[in-house]
């Protein structure tokens, strides 16, 4: 929410500089995003007097001003600007000064004629559109002084952080209630003085809601006969100051309001209207509405709508249409003030992609008490810079009264929780300066919210109401410690814990995906996608099924930032639809491996990720573990690179190379290593693991060789589990350490050669014990693949 230092000030005259201001707002609860002073950029800006006008010598579209600016002697600027003439008063910017663009003006010469600064129009001065003319100034500005202080542009801007359950703080009116609060003055709401005449306004127009729920109250107020044009400056600073680009005297009222008091505001043109009526309804199916920004959006029965006698003329808190909207030609106003449902709003502006001020505030609830305020206010405002008239009445529909909650406060329960001393007056006053009305007794206080804070609906809020303005700094420390026992941690946490720890121990990155994606990412995966029922975006409304394409994006990004290599995991949960509409949910590790492997090579040579360096990743995960990998197919693994994981005889998940598919969806053409697998699994597997005590081998152990040929389609981890299957009470290890496939070998074959240590608890074994062993396992390896000795 972007406010300024004055602008509040209109609401309550707050002792404090900016600084001070910014500190206790944001320790109440208001984070400050930025604070900018807005003359920063017309310093070197002075108000000057155009002495005299002659034609440029040497240019007949130039003309040459001597311009006093307070100096003793005036000063000759060379202007282009068709207005300018003598008498006026301009805005100068003198040399050595920069404009609000960051154009540096110098002295210079022009047409041979020199030129000592410039007169400046609107658009150079970054306050308004139009380039065609210098500003001229009235005559009350006094030449030679800044220009800002006398333009009212001498502002700090403030941008705070709102949070969604503050609806009330997207307001003027609201930041300076909090302010009040905080024992920055007498709050000073807006007083308005609405002059009636001519016919009702009743007989002029009529409103009906056809949708209670989504609608439960609609405000109307007709102003006749305005005079739509540009608004007067004073309205157009205060918009600019806070990022508003002015439009027209009637649209720029109602953004002033909505920004002023927190209410969102729509102006119709009334004769547009057809039978002069407007009605809150659902939309028909398949039609379609041309909204303010000229797009065509198409309509369904779920978006709440106001129409005319006809048709749709705009999305119910969120845009007006095109059809209905206020244009120079306008002469009677429709002025409407209204109170939506907050998930009938989110719903639309989701379902159109379309996100705006007045959305954002009906998203999170807004004041239905402040309707007739804000359209009284915004009526005597339009009649004020257009010269029109406002018809009597107000039309006010409201079937559906709409009442605030009374909550119950124990004053002893809010010390209990806060742990510093606040008794009953204490917060009494506190709720009071917030706005509730407050009953009841010492012990117990009834206190009735007041309509601008949705957010307060338990006890427990409202003694957090009472914490944060009476201040968590002045909470004194206490020597003990209340509150609730430690629970035990849950298994499935821990098993996250240790995984996160030991991939980050083996160099991979941690990262955080949303779990909501790209509906495509889903149908990749090949399994049913669980779609939300409103989802952020179009096209984006599936629960992830798998975290490889969350992490295929982040390594987009970064290999598109010129990364030399990634090596990236994911904690976190996947969404899959089994047995019709259940859904099931997992939690999953993920990693992904690509690029260069090492960001330095002064320790070894430089290379990039191979499987092999996935393959030891998933090892050191699950370390202590006894795994078998053995060749699969799976979803975004490539069809002869992909290997499943079997722990304890069960699936626990994947390693491989991402499918060349997956890759070009992502616009890689790098080969990409990922790992997917099953945390539950693996928690099961640490469970039923036993810690057993081996004493320390007393015998030393024989060292054999073996290196056979065999068919190059056999997996090398089943020859490992022949091996050791020969004898496991004394072959203690089998480690493969060298494949070869040329010409010493028939084609097709491939040459293996393992180490295999052996050893025996009991006593020291032979050349003949490891001699048997070998050709055991030779002979076992002939059988069950034809294997030969090489």
């Amino acid at each position: 929410m972007k406010i300024t230092r004055d602008w509040l000030r209109d609401y309550v005259d707050y002792p404090w500089d900016v600084a001070e201001l910014v500190d206790r707002l944001t320790m109440a609860g208001l984070e400050e995003e930025a604070v900018d002073d807005l003359a920063t950029g017309l310093d070197g800006v002075v108000v000057g007097l155009v002495l005299s006008r002659h034609p440029h010598p040497n240019a007949d579209r130039l003309s040459l001003c001597q311009v006093d600016i307070g100096d003793s002697k005036p000063s000759a600027i060379v202007c282009g600007a068709p207005n300018v003439a003598t008498g006026q008063k301009v805005a100068v910017i003198l040399p050595g000064s920069r404009l609000p663009d960051g154009r540096e003006i110098r002295r210079t010469t022009i047409r041979g004629v020199e030129s000592a600064g410039m007169i400046c129009s609107e658009v150079e001065l970054g306050i308004g559109a139009d380039a065609s003319a210098i500003l001229v100034l009235p005559d009350s500005y006094e030449v030679g002084s800044p220009f800002a202080p006398q333009a009212g542009l001498d502002d700090v801007l403030i941008d705070f952080e709102v949070t969604p359950n503050r609806p009330d703080c997207l307001s003027l009116l609201g930041i300076a209630r909090e302010v009040a609060a905080l024992g920055g003055g007498t709050l000073q709401p807006p007083k308005t003085l609405v002059e009636e005449n001519g016919e009702k306004a009743a007989d002029l127009a009529r409103i009906d809601i056809g949708d209670a729920g989504g609608c439960p109250r609609y405000v109307g107020r007709v102003i006749r006969g305005v005079t739509v044009g540009p608004s007067p400056k004073w309205l157009q600073n205060r918009l600019r100051a806070v990022g508003q680009r002015p439009i027209n005297n009637v649209v720029d009222v109602t953004n002033y309001v909505m920004l002023e008091l927190g209410q969102p505001l729509h102006a119709f043109d009334l004769n547009k209207l057809e039978g002069r009526r407007v009605i809150v309804r659902r939309a028909h199916a398949e039609v379609r509405l041309i909204t303010l920004d000229n797009v065509e959006r198409e309509l369904d029965p779920e978006i709440l709508v106001i129409a005319d006698g006809e048709r749709p003329v705009a999305l119910a808190g969120v845009m007006g249409g095109a059809d209905s909207e206020v244009s120079e030609q306008t002469v009677d106003v429709l002025l409407e003030a209204a109170h939506f449902d907050t998930s009938r709003v989110r719903s639309c502006a989701s379902k159109v992609g379309l996100h705006t001020e007045s959305s954002i505030r009906f998203e999170r609830g807004t004041d239905w008490q402040m309707l007739p305020v804000s359209s009284d206010r915004a009526a005597a405002l339009i009649a004020e810079v257009s010269g029109g008239a406002i018809a009597p009445g107000r039309l006010d529909i409201y079937p559906q009264p709409l009442k605030s909650p009374t909550i119950r406060l124990r004053p002893e329960r809010a010390q209990s929780l806060l742990g510093t001393p606040v008794d009953a007056a204490t917060c009494r006053n506190i709720l009071q300066r917030l706005g509730c009305d407050v009953t009841g007794f010492d012990a117990e206080l009834e206190v009735a919210v007041p309509s601008y804070r949705p957010d307060l609906k338990r006890e427990v809020d409202l003694i957090e109401e009472v914490g944060r303005i009476h201040g968590y700094h002045h909470v004194a420390l206490a020597a003990t410690i209340r509150g609730p026992l430690p629970a035990p941690e849950a298994a499935n946490y821990l098993i996250q814990r240790r995984l996160r720890r030991l991939a980050s121990s083996l160099g991979l990155d941690e990262v955080i995906t949303t779990s909501i994606v790209d509906d495509g990412w889903v149908a990749d995966a090949g399994t049913r996608a669980v779609r939300l029922a409103n989802g952020p975006s179009e096209g984006v409304s599936s629960l992830r099924s798998s975290l490889i394409p969350g992490l295929f994006d982040v390594a987009r990004r970064n290999f598109n930032q010129r990364a030399a290599g990634v090596a990236i995991f994911e904690v976190g949960r996947v969404y899959c639809c089994i047995d019709g509409e259940a859904v099931k949910e997992e939690i999953r590790i993920a990693g992904l491996m690509s690029g260069q492997y090492s960001a330095s090579t002064w320790r070894q040579d430089a290379r990039t990720v191979e499987l092999s360096d996935a393959k030891g990743a998933v090892e050191g995960l699950l370390e202590g573990l006894e795994i078998t990998l053995r060749a699969a197919e799976a979803p975004y693994f490539r069809a002869s690179g992909c290997a499943e994981v079997i722990v304890d005889g069960e699936s626990a998940g994947w390693v491989g190379i991402a499918s060349q598919k997956l890759g070009e969806s992502f616009d890689m053409d790098r080969e990409v290593c990922i790992f997917d697998l099953h945390c539950e699994v693996l928690n099961s597997a640490r469970a039923r693991q036993s810690t057993d005590y081996r004493p320390l081998p007393k015998f030393p152990p024989v060292e054999r060789d073996l290196a056979i040929v065999l068919d190059g389609g056999i997996p090398t981890t089943r020859v490992e589990e022949e091996i050791r299957d020969t004898d496991p009470n004394l072959i203690e290890d089998v480690n493969l350490f060298d494949v070869y496939s040329g010409d010493q070998v028939a084609a097709g074959k491939r040459s293996l050669a393992f180490s295999l240590r052996l050893r025996s608890p009991h006593r020291t074994l032979e050349d003949a014990d490891a001699d048997r062993i070998v050709a055991e396992a030779l002979r076992r390896l002939h059988s069950a693949f034809g294997a030969q000795l090489r």
